[in-house]
């Protein structure tokens, strides 16, 4: 009698354990994943410090002229048009996201892009890239695709539509925030994208070439409100449909993805290695305005929003 109900409370027990399973979500189930609070960004409250730790390789906070180096060599930005009253200028006449300045673009009517500047670091096969974006209270947006915002360049690099890789933080008239990829020395080239994107996944939730929303909606810019975009990247095996792309969007995933063909077999030593920020609006701004940039953090693990609210340290 007591070895039959031994049997039956067996049975419950590996029952109950099955169900319980069956409610945790798997890998792929974004509750699993990292998001809000649970990046580097926690342990470094307001930013301090986080250029210290040994995940990151590179971090700007603007709250010093950041140090100009010659075209394409290690060590720091490069812009020929940043200075006051120029393209780009520090400032703290805004509320800035970390700190008490922040990069200004001045954008002139009729004008693509106000200025652009990029970061040499160590080359990696992962990156995160984290930072925030603020628009002026009257903020227009250009009628047309863009901007192309803050990039990931990897191998060799000509012209931003002419490397071996790019991932790309995107924005959109519709206010809406995308991440796009082009390979343009790369099997897929620069425009195939589009066309794999939909045919694999389906149509871009804006525009071209942009990987769907496949984990949730992301909030819209608001003007005047600091906007935090991270987006991370694996390179493929070289060959193989296995890279990683995804997106975060004030610290709620929005787009994840892990079949992407990113090193072609053409391209086995391929590794990103250069930041670049260079707002560019394709049919140019309708009239004068500003908007701004902050807290730039690139790193090999997840980053997260700013811990301690904004404007700390």
């Amino acid at each position: 009698m007591q070895a039959r109900i031994l049997v039956v409370a067996m049975a419950i027990a590996v029952f109950a354990l099955a169900a319980t399973a069956a409610e945790i979500p798997s890998s792929a189930d974004s509750t699993q994943l990292p998001g809000g609070q649970t990046g580097l960004a926690a342990r470094y409250p307001g930013d301090v410090g986080i250029g210290k730790d040994p995940a990151v390789l590179m971090a700007e906070d603007f709250e010093m002229s950041p140090p100009v180096v010659q075209w394409m060599k290690p060590g720091g930005w490069f812009e020929p048009t940043f200075g006051p009253g120029l393209g780009m200028e520090l400032t703290d006449h805004v509320p800035a996201a970390g700190g008490k300045r922040c990069l200004q673009f001045n954008l002139r009517q009729g004008k693509q892009g106000s200025g652009s500047m990029f970061y040499l670091f160590k080359p990696s096969d992962t990156v995160y890239m984290r930072y925030y974006r603020m628009f002026e209270k009257d903020w227009q947006w250009p009628k047309g695709y863009g901007p192309h915002d803050a990039m990931i360049f990897g191998g060799k690099w000509t012209a931003p539509t002419k490397n071996d890789f790019s991932i790309y933080a995107d924005f959109w008239m519709s206010a809406d925030t995308v991440v796009r990829v082009a390979t343009a020395n790369q099997k897929l080239g620069y425009d195939g994208w589009g066309a794999y994107l939909r045919q694999k996944y389906g149509p871009s939730p804006v525009g071209a070439q942009a990987f769907p929303w496949n984990r949730s909606k992301p909030e819209k810019i608001e003007p005047m409100k600091w906007h935090c975009v991270e987006v991370m990247v694996k390179l493929s095996t070289p060959g193989k449909d296995d890279g990683i792309v995804k997106l975060w969007v004030n610290g709620k995933l929005v787009s994840e993805y892990t079949d992407v063909p990113l090193r072609d077999a053409g391209h086995p030593d391929l590794l990103m290695n250069m930041f670049f920020l260079g707002p560019y609006f394709h049919p140019g701004s309708g009239k004068d305005q500003t908007h701004w940039a902050d807290q730039i953090v690139v790193a090999t693990s997840y980053i997260g929003p700013i811990a301690g609210g904004l404007g700390r340290n």
